[in-house]
Protein backbone atom coordinates (compact mmCIF):
# COMPACT_ATOMS: atom_id res chain seq x y z
CA UNK A 1 0.00 0.00 0.00
CA UNK A 2 0.71 3.35 -0.74
CA UNK A 3 1.62 6.14 1.86
CA UNK A 4 -1.00 8.82 1.13
CA UNK A 5 1.79 11.51 2.86
CA UNK A 6 4.18 13.81 1.12
CA UNK A 7 7.76 12.02 -0.67
CA UNK A 8 9.34 14.82 -1.46
CA UNK A 9 9.59 18.46 -1.48
CA UNK A 10 11.40 19.79 -3.93
CA UNK A 11 12.55 22.33 -6.88
CA UNK A 12 11.31 21.24 -10.27
CA UNK A 13 12.45 22.39 -13.28
CA UNK A 14 10.12 23.82 -16.03
CA UNK A 15 10.09 21.81 -19.09
CA UNK A 16 7.07 23.37 -21.05
CA UNK A 17 4.33 25.52 -20.60
CA UNK A 18 1.53 26.08 -22.94
CA UNK A 19 -2.29 26.96 -23.26
CA UNK A 20 -4.59 23.75 -23.44
CA UNK A 21 -8.19 25.79 -23.47
CA UNK A 22 -9.60 28.57 -22.22
CA UNK A 23 -7.64 29.50 -19.07
CA UNK A 24 -5.88 25.60 -18.58
CA UNK A 25 -2.62 25.51 -19.23
CA UNK A 26 -0.39 22.69 -19.59
CA UNK A 27 2.91 22.74 -17.03
CA UNK A 28 5.21 19.82 -17.85
CA UNK A 29 7.77 19.62 -15.04
CA UNK A 30 11.15 17.66 -15.42
CA UNK A 31 10.96 14.84 -12.56
CA UNK A 32 14.95 15.11 -11.53
CA UNK A 33 14.76 17.63 -9.09
CA UNK A 34 16.76 19.72 -6.63
CA UNK A 35 16.09 19.24 -2.80
CA UNK A 36 14.71 22.60 -0.91
CA UNK A 37 17.80 21.94 1.35
CA UNK A 38 21.34 23.20 0.15
CA UNK A 39 22.33 19.99 2.03
CA UNK A 40 19.87 17.32 0.11
CA UNK A 41 20.76 15.15 -2.57
CA UNK A 42 19.51 15.54 -5.95
CA UNK A 43 16.98 13.15 -6.96
CA UNK A 44 13.92 12.56 -9.00
CA UNK A 45 10.00 12.68 -8.11
CA UNK A 46 8.41 9.20 -7.26
CA UNK A 47 6.35 7.92 -9.68
CA UNK A 48 2.10 8.98 -8.28
CA UNK A 49 -0.29 6.66 -8.55
CA UNK A 50 -3.37 7.53 -10.53
CA UNK A 51 -5.33 9.93 -8.62
CA UNK A 52 -2.45 11.41 -6.44
CA UNK A 53 -1.76 15.12 -6.46
CA UNK A 54 1.25 17.53 -5.79
CA UNK A 55 1.05 20.94 -4.08
CA UNK A 56 2.95 22.91 -6.06
CA UNK A 57 4.05 27.09 -6.31
CA UNK A 58 5.88 29.13 -8.45
CA UNK A 59 9.33 30.12 -7.51
CA UNK A 60 9.24 33.29 -6.58
CA UNK A 61 5.70 33.57 -5.75
CA UNK A 62 3.69 36.01 -3.76
CA UNK A 63 1.95 33.26 -2.17
CA UNK A 64 2.76 31.62 1.03
CA UNK A 65 1.27 28.10 0.20
CA UNK A 66 1.59 25.57 -2.49
CA UNK A 67 -2.00 24.60 -4.80
CA UNK A 68 -3.44 21.27 -5.05
CA UNK A 69 -2.61 20.09 -8.71
CA UNK A 70 -3.80 16.61 -9.91
CA UNK A 71 -0.85 14.64 -11.97
CA UNK A 72 -2.32 14.32 -15.37
CA UNK A 73 0.19 12.11 -17.01
CA UNK A 74 3.99 11.32 -16.66
CA UNK A 75 7.22 8.99 -18.07
CA UNK A 76 10.60 8.21 -16.93
CA UNK A 77 12.06 11.94 -17.30
CA UNK A 78 8.46 14.19 -17.12
CA UNK A 79 5.58 14.90 -14.83
CA UNK A 80 2.70 16.73 -16.62
CA UNK A 81 -0.48 18.92 -14.62
CA UNK A 82 -3.27 20.38 -16.12
CA UNK A 83 -3.79 23.84 -14.41
CA UNK A 84 -7.28 26.01 -14.46
CA UNK A 85 -5.82 29.87 -14.24
CA UNK A 86 -8.35 30.68 -11.23
CA UNK A 87 -6.68 32.90 -8.36
CA UNK A 88 -3.15 34.33 -7.63
CA UNK A 89 -1.29 31.00 -6.97
CA UNK A 90 -2.65 29.26 -9.87
CA UNK A 91 -1.97 31.91 -12.19
CA UNK A 92 1.45 32.74 -10.88
CA UNK A 93 2.11 28.80 -12.31
CA UNK A 94 0.74 29.16 -15.61
CA UNK A 95 2.87 32.03 -15.97
CA UNK A 96 6.37 30.26 -15.39
CA UNK A 97 8.82 29.92 -18.30
CA UNK A 98 10.99 27.07 -19.58
CA UNK A 99 13.85 26.49 -17.35
CA UNK A 100 12.31 28.58 -14.42
CA UNK A 101 12.06 26.43 -11.08
CA UNK A 102 8.57 25.56 -9.29
CA UNK A 103 8.29 23.81 -5.69
CA UNK A 104 6.95 20.90 -5.87
CA UNK A 105 5.37 18.65 -2.58
CA UNK A 106 4.02 14.59 -3.08
CA UNK A 107 2.58 12.79 -4.37
CA UNK A 108 -0.40 12.82 -1.74
CA UNK A 109 -3.30 11.20 -1.00
CA UNK A 110 -4.81 7.74 -2.40
CA UNK A 111 -5.44 6.36 -5.60
CA UNK A 112 -8.18 4.66 -7.96
CA UNK A 113 -8.70 1.42 -6.60
CA UNK A 114 -8.61 -0.42 -10.17
CA UNK A 115 -11.20 -2.60 -11.16
CA UNK A 116 -9.35 -5.93 -11.04
CA UNK A 117 -8.05 -4.84 -7.62
CA UNK A 118 -9.60 -7.00 -4.84
CA UNK A 119 -11.18 -4.50 -3.17
CA UNK A 120 -13.47 -3.75 -5.95
CA UNK A 121 -14.08 -7.78 -6.83
CA UNK A 122 -15.19 -8.39 -3.41
CA UNK A 123 -17.43 -5.01 -3.22
CA UNK A 124 -18.82 -5.97 -6.16
CA UNK A 125 -19.75 -9.27 -4.70
CA UNK A 126 -21.52 -7.85 -1.79
CA UNK A 127 -23.42 -4.97 -3.98
CA UNK A 128 -27.27 -4.20 -3.07
CA UNK A 129 -28.08 -5.44 -6.49
CA UNK A 130 -26.07 -8.65 -7.22
CA UNK A 131 -25.10 -8.99 -10.56
CA UNK A 132 -26.75 -11.96 -13.23
CA UNK A 133 -23.00 -13.24 -13.83
CA UNK A 134 -20.39 -13.27 -11.84
CA UNK A 135 -18.06 -13.61 -14.51
CA UNK A 136 -19.11 -11.29 -16.79
CA UNK A 137 -16.95 -8.23 -17.46
CA UNK A 138 -17.12 -5.07 -15.42
CA UNK A 139 -19.14 -2.57 -16.82
CA UNK A 140 -17.34 1.07 -16.04
CA UNK A 141 -17.51 4.34 -16.88
CA UNK A 142 -14.56 6.91 -16.17
CA UNK A 143 -16.42 10.92 -15.53
CA UNK A 144 -14.24 13.86 -15.89
CA UNK A 145 -15.70 17.26 -15.07
CA UNK A 146 -13.70 20.57 -16.52
CA UNK A 147 -10.39 20.11 -15.08
CA UNK A 148 -11.39 17.49 -13.15
CA UNK A 149 -10.42 15.61 -16.52
CA UNK A 150 -6.48 15.25 -15.61
CA UNK A 151 -6.99 12.58 -12.75
CA UNK A 152 -9.16 10.44 -14.81
CA UNK A 153 -7.49 10.66 -17.89
CA UNK A 154 -4.72 9.49 -16.63
CA UNK A 155 -6.20 6.74 -14.91
CA UNK A 156 -8.31 5.65 -17.64
CA UNK A 157 -4.92 5.56 -19.70
CA UNK A 158 -3.67 2.95 -17.26
CA UNK A 159 -6.62 0.74 -17.74
CA UNK A 160 -7.00 -1.86 -20.49
CA UNK A 161 -8.13 -0.77 -23.82
CA UNK A 162 -12.07 -1.18 -24.52
CA UNK A 163 -12.96 -1.89 -21.02
CA UNK A 164 -14.83 1.17 -20.26
CA UNK A 165 -16.57 4.63 -21.45
CA UNK A 166 -15.37 8.14 -20.84
CA UNK A 167 -17.25 10.93 -19.86
CA UNK A 168 -15.79 14.43 -20.40
CA UNK A 169 -18.20 17.83 -19.77
CA UNK A 170 -16.75 20.92 -20.38
CA UNK A 171 -18.32 24.69 -20.50
CA UNK A 172 -16.38 25.43 -23.73
CA UNK A 173 -14.33 23.32 -26.08
CA UNK A 174 -11.87 20.41 -24.84
CA UNK A 175 -8.76 19.46 -23.76
CA UNK A 176 -7.10 16.23 -21.53
CA UNK A 177 -8.15 13.61 -24.30
CA UNK A 178 -5.29 12.79 -25.76
CA UNK A 179 -4.90 9.25 -26.37
CA UNK A 180 -8.72 8.27 -24.28
CA UNK A 181 -10.28 7.99 -27.85
CA UNK A 182 -8.01 5.20 -29.08
CA UNK A 183 -8.05 2.78 -25.86
CA UNK A 184 -12.08 3.98 -24.59
CA UNK A 185 -14.82 1.70 -25.76
CA UNK A 186 -16.79 4.82 -26.12
CA UNK A 187 -16.35 8.32 -25.99
CA UNK A 188 -18.94 10.76 -24.78
CA UNK A 189 -18.15 14.22 -24.92
CA UNK A 190 -20.78 17.22 -23.51
CA UNK A 191 -20.32 21.09 -23.57
CA UNK A 192 -22.50 23.75 -22.69
CA UNK A 193 -22.08 25.91 -25.30
CA UNK A 194 -22.45 23.09 -27.56
CA UNK A 195 -18.82 24.13 -29.33
CA UNK A 196 -17.92 20.22 -29.32
CA UNK A 197 -19.78 16.96 -28.95
CA UNK A 198 -22.99 17.01 -27.53
CA UNK A 199 -24.46 20.48 -26.16
CA UNK A 200 -25.42 20.14 -22.65
CA UNK A 201 -24.42 18.33 -19.55
CA UNK A 202 -23.55 15.25 -17.76
CA UNK A 203 -26.91 14.74 -16.68
CA UNK A 204 -28.32 14.54 -20.64
CA UNK A 205 -26.11 12.09 -21.57
CA UNK A 206 -24.92 9.64 -18.68
CA UNK A 207 -27.24 6.08 -17.59
CA UNK A 208 -26.38 4.83 -14.12
CA UNK A 209 -27.88 1.89 -15.14
CA UNK A 210 -25.40 0.75 -17.51
CA UNK A 211 -22.64 0.32 -14.96
CA UNK A 212 -21.47 -1.92 -12.84
CA UNK A 213 -18.21 0.56 -11.91
CA UNK A 214 -18.10 4.34 -11.84
CA UNK A 215 -15.26 6.73 -11.37
CA UNK A 216 -15.02 10.49 -11.58
CA UNK A 217 -13.63 13.95 -10.68
CA UNK A 218 -15.22 17.27 -11.54
CA UNK A 219 -17.00 20.31 -9.80
CA UNK A 220 -18.82 19.42 -6.54
CA UNK A 221 -22.39 19.35 -8.38
CA UNK A 222 -21.69 17.15 -11.19
CA UNK A 223 -20.13 15.10 -8.13
CA UNK A 224 -23.47 15.61 -6.10
CA UNK A 225 -25.33 14.62 -9.55
CA UNK A 226 -23.62 11.08 -10.11
CA UNK A 227 -23.82 10.16 -6.41
CA UNK A 228 -27.70 10.65 -6.34
CA UNK A 229 -27.99 9.46 -9.78
CA UNK A 230 -26.15 6.08 -9.16
CA UNK A 231 -27.24 5.75 -5.51
CA UNK A 232 -30.58 6.03 -7.11
CA UNK A 233 -30.74 3.75 -9.63
CA UNK A 234 -31.74 -0.03 -9.68
CA UNK A 235 -28.44 -1.19 -10.49
CA UNK A 236 -26.65 0.64 -7.58
CA UNK A 237 -23.06 1.02 -9.48
CA UNK A 238 -20.48 0.75 -7.15
CA UNK A 239 -19.16 4.84 -7.82
CA UNK A 240 -15.43 6.03 -6.33
CA UNK A 241 -14.89 10.35 -6.41
CA UNK A 242 -12.04 12.34 -6.65
CA UNK A 243 -13.16 15.69 -4.66
CA UNK A 244 -12.22 18.97 -5.33
CA UNK A 245 -11.21 20.83 -2.04
CA UNK A 246 -9.15 23.90 -0.46
CA UNK A 247 -6.24 22.87 1.15
CA UNK A 248 -3.42 24.43 2.92
CA UNK A 249 -0.17 22.19 3.94
CA UNK A 250 -1.45 19.20 1.98
CA UNK A 251 0.22 16.52 4.43
CA UNK A 252 -2.97 16.14 7.15
CA UNK A 253 -1.50 18.63 9.61
CA UNK A 254 -3.62 21.36 9.08
CA UNK A 255 -7.51 19.63 9.10
CA UNK A 256 -8.16 22.72 6.50
CA UNK A 257 -9.48 20.36 3.75
CA UNK A 258 -11.96 18.47 6.30
CA UNK A 259 -15.24 17.07 5.23
CA UNK A 260 -17.75 15.10 6.38
CA UNK A 261 -18.64 10.91 5.90
CA UNK A 262 -20.58 8.72 7.21
CA UNK A 263 -17.46 8.03 9.37
CA UNK A 264 -16.92 11.28 10.79
CA UNK A 265 -14.11 14.01 9.84
CA UNK A 266 -11.30 13.11 7.22
CA UNK A 267 -9.18 15.20 5.81
CA UNK A 268 -9.64 15.46 1.71
CA UNK A 269 -5.48 15.29 0.86
CA UNK A 270 -4.55 12.04 2.84
CA UNK A 271 -7.74 10.21 3.42
CA UNK A 272 -8.67 10.79 0.30
CA UNK A 273 -8.98 12.68 -2.59
CA UNK A 274 -11.12 9.40 -3.78
CA UNK A 275 -13.96 8.37 -1.84
CA UNK A 276 -16.39 5.99 -1.97
CA UNK A 277 -19.43 8.16 -2.77
CA UNK A 278 -21.65 5.87 -0.32
CA UNK A 279 -19.70 7.26 2.22
CA UNK A 280 -19.10 11.10 1.58
CA UNK A 281 -21.41 14.13 2.25
CA UNK A 282 -21.76 16.46 -0.28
Amino acid sequence: MCSPYPKVACAATVESIQPVGTDVFSLVLVRQFTPVSSRGDRGIIPEPLPGQFFMLRARPSGVLLGRPISVYCYDDRTITFLILKKGKGTSELCSVSPGQQVDIIGPIGNCFPRPDSSEIVEMIKTAVTPRAEESAELSVAVIGGGIGVAPVAGFALSLPPGSFDFYASFRTGTYGLDGIAAIAKNVIITTEDGSFGDRGMLSDVFNPELYDLVYACGPTPMLKYIQSACKNASRHPLVYLSLEQHMACGAGACLGCTIQTMHGNKRCCVDGPVFNAAEVIL
